[in-house]
């Protein structure tokens, strides 16, 4: 039978370097693939081997001998965390937000004494919503909302999939949804205020800033910034935009749907609307519904039969997925009006430098499928 990882803990914290070596053996690998989504594969067995020291010099404080594996997973991620904070550069921003707002806007001022009893109420109450949910529910929005874990990094510590921490935290959410309405005192400090109202958006265009200077003939001229994509998004009944920073692949498989162009084999886009499609369902909208610390998040609406369900999303896949299915795109009042420019404002503020360094002389433009064909060759027949 094979031995457990609390009687190897125990055997490790008596001496016994071989049970350390042991449980290294069982977890550092999972360890391994966790922070290498984080800082990369470069520096991925750096990180896990500094963890193993980290964790063999405290192994006296582990309380759950037969969570090492967990505990492994969340010291590496705490040092992958503090190895990315010292870096000089941004690190893969579209990764993980899939949709920023550039430049920052400016700082809030500071709260009433109205507001601020008002917002210490409604924290109570929220405490008091989360600590009456199930364990399991509870650990996973406090990793999740208050820690800042991924569910990627939150499957790693608890030992579960990565669609089992998304079921919970949905479930958690529900939960949450249907008791703070119901909390004495919610509906109080809510009176008065209307709920954000929504505003129709038009996928106007996906831009690029190309690099001014002669282009060869037959070629397509070059990118100021290879990883990052601006979509604009027009207010239908008005002149403001919305501009989202988004990543270069959700950036350039949207620009090609605009075009009426597409790619030999289905892009990830494609392949979520062909899924609603076949489970019976319909995306009823999408809409942009918060703006926290310059990144934008999304909800996507979708029914299947009676059942209705509002989903978190990158706004860059969000809108991947309105334009293929032909959903309306809202945006909420409050993230327009903080948000929105006028056409005389837009370039201003995209020839803003959110990434530091030197930017090269350059101009805006459409986002041509021509121009992403080129970014993107085909491999030669063979």
């Amino acid at each position: 039978m094979a031995i457990g990882d609390g009687e190897l803990v125990e055997a490790a914290r008596a001496g016994d370097r071989h049970a350390f070596g042991e449980l290294l053996g069982r977890h550092s690998a999972r360890a391994r693939a966790v922070v290498r989504a984080l800082v990369g594969p470069e520096d991925a067995e750096d990180v896990v081997q500094e963890a193993a020291l980290c964790a063999y010099l405290d192994l006296g404080r582990l309380r759950e001998p037969d969570r090492f594996g967990g505990w492994l997973c969340g010291i590496a991620v705490n040092l992958a965390r503090m190895r990315l904070r010292r870096r000089d550069a941004t690190v893969a921003v579209e990764d993980w937000s899939g949709g920023l707002r550039v430049p920052p806007g400016p700082t809030s001022a500071d709260l009433s004494p109205e507001d601020a009893l008002e917002a210490r109420e409604t924290l109570r109450l929220v405490r008091r919503a989360i600590a009456i949910l199930p364990e399991g529910q509870r650990e996973a929005v406090l990793m999740h909302y208050v820690e800042g874990l991924s569910c990627q990094e939150i499957a790693a510590l608890c030992g579960q999939s990565t669609g089992a921490v998304r079921v919970r935290l949905h479930r958690a959410r529900a939960q949450l949804r249907e008791r703070l309405l119901g909390l004495d005192g919610t509906r109080t400090a809510m009176a008065g205020k209307e709920l954000s109202k929504m505003i129709e958006v038009t996928l106007e265009d996906v831009i690029v800033r190309v690099v001014e200077g002669d282009v060869p003939e037959g070629e397509q001229p070059r990118l100021a910034n290879e990883r990052m994509r601006v979509v604009l998004l027009r207010e239908r009944d008005g002149e403001r935009r919305l501009p989202i920073w988004i990543g270069a692949f959700e950036g350039d498989a949207l620009a090609l749907h605009l075009g009426g162009e597409s790619m030999p084999r289905p892009l990830t886009a494609d392949l979520m609307a062909r899924l609603v499609e076949a489970t019976g369902g319909r995306v009823e909208h999408v809409r942009i519904s918060s703006l926290r610390d310059k990144t934008f998040y999304a909800v996507v609406a979708v029914q299947a039969g009676e059942r209705k369900e509002e989903l978190d999303a990158r706004p860059s896949d969000a809108l991947n997925l309105a334009a293929r299915v032909g959903a309306p795109i809202f945006v909420d009042e409050e993230v327009l009006d903080h948000a929105g420019v006028l056409p005389d404002a837009l370039e201003p503020q995209l020839e803003a430098k959110p990434f530091g360094g030197e930017v090269e002389p350059g101009r805006w433009q459409s986002l041509s499928p021509e121009l992403v064909i080129s970014l993107h060759p085909l491999p030669p027949k063979p």
